[in-house]
């Protein structure tokens, strides 16, 4: 009986081993699993230090929020003062760098977990303040065109005043998250953790895969069909895996190189009438180079702009959309805005005409190519 188990089992055996790749590519693309590599040992012996010039473009991203959360906030101003400060800025940068490598070292995601949950909190603060702000600036212009009504009077003042106790929920909730969050232990401890994570990674391998990691980010935005008869699960999930890529290049922090084209040299040329536009003049269109790397990828600057003003144009219309449900929903504390999907054919329309812009200008294509061909 034994003789007769053995081969079933190596028979068995042998069927995981060929299918199990097959299940692993059928996954959704956004969603994979990790490539890094399993080890026996901790690290492959003899491996090289970690490369200073890839460690430090992360923890360079760490330091700014280890000085954030040690500041002593007084009493109920914590999510101000860092909505203030553009914190939040801060926290997706570092996020997307542990998006980014946590695919190769499955460690880092722990820490990107702790990221994001106070990166959420803070966003949902974030949108409660916007919402009040939003309401209260309409009912300034509508009464500066025309004086209101005792009973419209009436009516905005309790349509804000419920806004108000939404934000104030949404601080407490806030301030509770940050109360329980690991976020200060895991600073440190991830600032720590990367120079062994990244030993023995070498330069060149850290481009190759942060190049292909970047190709397959655009791929997914490009070939991915969403909804956009839904606003929170179609139109804005467009926007977050779009939004990610310059991000990312933002948080790089000198690996990827906008470059100027000369005049008439864009690959698109049509693309130069958005110089000096508002996507020219937007932050993602302009990171900042305070530490370039030895050894760049430089991506055309023009093919950047249609990514950020697609990632502009539609951050607005989902602002438009949400501020006024706010506004029209004051009273039910049981609708969370930002999870609907409620949206106009207009807006439909709106949103359509942004995704279309971006992907006739074949944007994503040549930026695809040249990160490709960086070596």
């Amino acid at each position: 009986m034994r003789k007769v188990l053995i081969p079933i089992g190596l028979v068995v055996a042998a069927c995981v081993w060929v299918l199990a790749p097959r299940a692993h590519a059928i996954e959704e693309q956004d969603n994979p699993r990790p490539v890094g590599q399993l080890r026996i040992f901790p690290r492959a012996p003899f491996a090289g230090p970690a490369d200073k010039e890839i460690t430090s473009r992360i923890t360079r991203q760490i330091d700014p929020l280890l000085a954030l959360f040690k500041q002593n906030a007084a009493p109920g101003a914590l999510g101000d003062s860092l909505i203030e400060i553009d914190a939040r800025q801060q926290l997706f940068r570092l996020e997307s760098l542990l998006r980014l490598y946590a695919r190769q070292f499955p460690d880092l995601d722990k820490y990107r977990l702790v990221v994001k949950e106070v990166e959420d909190g803070l966003g949902d603060y974030t949108f409660a303040v916007d919402a009040h702000k939003f309401a209260r600036d309409k009912f300034r212009d509508e009464n500066r065109a025309a004086a209101p009504s005792p009973a419209r009077k009436a009516e905005q003042d309790k349509i804000l005043a419920s806004l108000d106790k939404k934000k104030e929920a949404a601080r407490v909730a806030f301030e509770q998250i940050v109360d329980r969050s690991t976020l200060a232990a895991a600073l440190p401890e991830l600032h720590s953790v990367v120079p062994s994570t990244f030993v023995g990674w070498s330069p060149s391998k850290d481009r190759a895969y942060v190049n292909s990691e970047l190709e397959r980010m655009l791929k997914i935005v490009r070939d991915r069909r969403l909804n956009f008869n839904l606003l929170e699960d179609g139109i804005h999930e467009f926007r977050r895996n779009l939004r990610w890529f310059p991000i990312i290049v933002d948080s790089l922090d000198g690996l990827i190189v906008l470059g100027e084209d000369a005049p008439g040299a864009c690959p698109v040329p049509a693309l130069e009438a958005l110089k000096g536009s508002r996507a020219a003049r937007h932050r993602y269109a302009n990171p900042a180079l305070r530490n370039p790397a030895t050894h760049p990828c430089t991506i055309s600057r023009c093919l950047m702009w249609p990514v950020v003003k697609a990632v502009d144009d539609i951050g607005r219309l989902k602002d438009e959309v949400q501020g006024q449900a706010a506004v029209d929903t004051a009273d039910n504390f049981e609708f969370d805005v930002s999870a609907s999907n409620k949206v106009t054919a207009e807006e439909i329309a709106r949103a359509k005409a942004s995704r279309s812009e971006l992907f006739s200008s074949k944007a994503l294509d040549l930026i695809i190519d040249q990160l490709s061909s960086c070596k």
